[in-house]
């Protein structure tokens, strides 16, 4: 497990600063981020990339400077799931991916100003 600190909080949850992000069981590249200050506080993250090869945007030089983003191989991004009871009616948020520095371990949620993605986009396109 490693820790993360988001100096920001992610929206909505603001006053939680660092999240753990563990291992999930299973084919699909995904993890838990659960609160290191509230462990009732958790999501489920997955690569967007996995289930929207074409997923790409532009990281803000803002972003880069405040995360320190150095070198591509350090940066990993994630994107939130939510998990509905029918599977096929789940959405991950491609609007506001999770983006971490592996090397320095800080994280920010970036919330993407082009309309072209959902933050409820299905998980499972037809």
């Amino acid at each position: 497990m490693t820790t993360y600190q988001f100096d920001n909080g992610i929206p909505g949850f603001e006053h939680l600063k660092q999240f753990v992000l563990s291992e999930v069981e299973g084919e699909m590249p995904v993890r838990l981020m659960q609160s290191v200050e509230d462990e009732n506080i958790a999501f489920l993250i997955a690569s967007p990339f996995y289930f929207y090869r074409e997923y790409e945007w532009d990281l803000p030089d803002s972003v880069v400077q405040e995360l320190e983003l150095n070198e591509e191989k350090d940066v990993e991004i994630w994107s939130v799931i939510t998990i509905n009871k029918d599977p096929n009616k789940s959405t991950i948020n491609l609007l506001a991916p999770i983006v971490l520095n592996k090397k320095t371990k800080r994280g920010k949620q970036h919330i993407i100003h082009d309309r072209a993605y959902s933050s409820r986009a299905p998980l499972y396109q037809a």
